[in-house]
């Protein structure tokens, strides 16, 4: 058919492209030169005739033909023509010429900031430069846009060293410019920006005071305050477990192709939720203020309260994010287990209204007592439990300390697990 095409069109340069294309499958590289040239000098003006010449001079490793065939085709190309550009850069990485590959990669972003493979495939090649900061900022740039480029976003002095000691806390530049990048991510696609931090707490307010408050009458003076101080410490502890659930296998590729520790990936999801709830906890604040529980010495106990609850928060996440891997179907279930654990924790009623013989078991959820710091500094303007929060307190960074070892000790296992 190929031979009809040929004699019968020999117009049509697809004739004798498509008969190189043949050649080449065949391995018949005498016949595969025979039709591009043919193509070469009746169609010199098609792209396709130079972008193929120079495809299949890479085939044989023929580069020095290849960088020729691709000159002539970017000469002949538009200006919103990438294909020729791509080439160029691919020819670079083919010769195992990083620096070369670098530099055309970069002309194809300039020219199309668009188009993915300008970073993934000059991250490619600068990890094989051992340029590793540029590496992730380039992978960040794909996602987040070209601009991340123009400023330093990870010290490779630090990356160096994160890489060859394993600590994590070498790590937090990383963690912490991917959680503000999600953050930024996640504000731009709403129109009302910021605003939803706010607002979020306090429809899930509207809803619970209606409920209690109204149509159960199980409000009180003050109730507002009690409900806030319940409501928005379980939705930092709430969003955060669920934020990590999946985290791991979101991160798959990642995973897949970079040596990172396993265990950054819900700890961006817990950084994120916590910088969300620091001026969601100002407002609290000052809510409170203005209904006349001003500021006093015993303020000063949240910082340890948050710094526990940090803690508590921290470990649960991650535990969740560690099992989900291994058993998928978990996923259904931590869902129902938040709620149910919400409607354990005291969030919508006094602890005092339960009978005094339960309080030991009601107060082993650490999310309840943790409510009740909170309420006695805001509300009760009176000191926490401190040794019972120093004691949950080092309890979770001994358990967290723990979680950490396991995840480093499944880091390998990992890759493995999230094929399957």
């Amino acid at each position: 058919m190929l031979e009809y095409a040929r004699d019968n069109f020999p117009e049509n340069p697809n004739s004798f492209l498509h008969s190189a294309e043949l050649a080449k499958h065949q391995g018949n590289k005498e016949n595969l030169e025979l039709y591009l040239s043919i193509a070469q000098k009746h169609f010199p003006e098609l792209l396709e005739t130079w972008l193929k010449s120079a495809e299949y001079s890479m085939h044989y490793h023929d580069y020095i033909s290849a960088e020729l065939f691709n000159n002539k085709a970017r000469k002949i190309a538009t200006k919103n023509l990438v294909a020729p550009f791509i080439q160029y850069a691919e020819i670079a990485m083919l010769k195992k010429d990083w620096e070369l590959a670098l530099s055309r990669w970069e002309i194809v972003r300039k020219s199309f900031p668009k188009h993915p493979s300008g970073y993934n495939q000059a991250a490619k090649a600068a990890k094989a430069l051992g340029k590793n900061s540029f590496a992730i900022e380039l992978k960040l740039s794909q996602e987040y846009g070209p601009n991340l480029l123009s400023k330093p976003l990870v010290k490779e002095k630090t990356l160096s060293y994160a890489h060859t000691n394993g600590t994590l806390f070498s790590f937090f530049p990383l963690i912490w410019l991917k959680a503000t990048l999600n953050l930024k991510s996640e504000v731009q696609r709403n129109f009302l920006s910021y605003g939803w931090w706010v607002l979020e707490p306090l429809l899930h307010m509207g809803v619970y005071y209606l409920v209690f408050g109204f149509l159960l009458n199980r409000g009180g003076e003050n109730f507002s305050i009690f409900l806030l101080t319940g409501l928005i410490p379980w939705i930092w502890f709430n969003k955060s477990i669920n934020s990590c659930s999946t985290s791991i296998l979101e991160a798959q590729n990642t995973i897949l192709q970079t040596s990172l520790p396993t265990l950054i990936f819900p700890l961006i999801c817990i950084l994120q939720n916590t910088l969300k709830q620091g001026p969601v906890l100002l407002l609290l604040l000052g809510f409170i203020s203005l209904q006349g529980f001003g500021p006093n010495i015993y303020w000063w106990s949240l910082i340890p309260i948050f710094i526990v609850q940090l803690n508590i928060t921290i470990f649960f996440s991650c535990l969740v994010a560690a099992v989900i891997p291994f058993i998928r179907d978990f996923t259904y279930i931590v869902g129902s287990g938040l709620t149910f654990l919400m409607f354990l924790s005291g969030i919508f009623y006094d602890y005092k209204t339960i009978s005094t013989d339960w309080h030991g078991l009601f107060f082993l959820n650490p999310i309840a007592f943790l409510l009740k710091c909170y309420r006695e500094v805001l509300v009760e303007s009176s000191s926490p439990d401190l040794l019972s929060l120093s004691y949950w307190g080092f309890s979770f960074i001994i358990a967290n300390i723990i979680l950490a070892f396991i995840y480093q000790q499944l880091r390998h296992i990992y890759p493995r697990i999230i094929l399957e």
